[in-house]
């Protein structure tokens, strides 16, 4: 990921706010659009938060990363969008409305998380993608490397597109079940090891630290 200056931005250094939102943009619309489903209005919140980093730069405050402070304008613009928005009373009752639900901003707010939390939970997310990315491209380079093509097939049929053992057997001339499921716990053995690489704080794939993990 690219570094930024705080200085230039708070300068605001044209180049340098052009080359955030060109790297931010695609990440905040994402977070954005999981709660505001309709484009147009999602990039406008978007567009609207880069506005508000804009105005509180001059404000930022090092203790904070530059992700937090950004997804937490989004959050607050996300709430905002929301509050503008005419609830929807639902009662059972149809009395006077003290048992009334609204829908909409309520819903939204019962996400317990900070803005803070928000970001540090996208990022985690994102890091474990491309971890998970990683490591399947390395076990994949082991095996073409070592010119075990079938086996790749084979693992492609079973994990990707969900085939089954007994299938396997038929499609690619393999001796027996058994044998497919020996190529299957192998593999799996080989990305738990990768995995557990990729993974040295034990925070990303906590499962395989448990005890009794293989």
């Amino acid at each position: 990921m690219s570094e930024f200056s705080i200085a230039k931005l708070q300068a605001l250094d044209e180049g340098e706010w052009a080359r955030l939102q060109e790297e931010y943009f695609p990440r905040i619309y994402f977070y954005v659009k999981k709660s505001i489903k309709e484009h147009q209005t999602a990039e406008d919140v978007v567009q609207d938060t880069f506005l508000g980093a804009v105005r509180g730069i001059s404000n930022f405050k090092e203790e904070y990363t530059l992700d937090q402070f950004l997804f937490g304008i989004a959050r607050n613009r996300i709430i905002d969008f929301f509050r503008k928005k005419k609830p929807i009373p639902i009662s059972s009752q149809g009395d006077d409305g003290k048992n009334r639900s609204y829908l909409g901003l309520e819903r939204f707010a019962s996400e317990r998380r900070s803005p803070d939390e928000s970001a540090v939970a996208f990022e985690i997310s994102t890091a474990k993608r491309e971890a998970l990315g990683k490591i399947l491209k390395v076990f994949v380079q082991e095996l073409w490397e070592s010119e075990e093509f079938q086996k790749l097939k084979v693992l492609e049929f079973l994990l990707a597109l969900g085939g089954r053992n007994k299938e396997a057997v038929a499609k690619f001339g393999i001796r027996d079940e058994k044998a497919v499921a020996g190529i299957k716990f192998r593999a799996l053995e080989r990305l738990r090891a990768l995995a557990r690489q990729m993974d040295p704080s034990h925070e990303w794939f906590e499962g395989l630290w448990k005890p009794g993990a293989r």
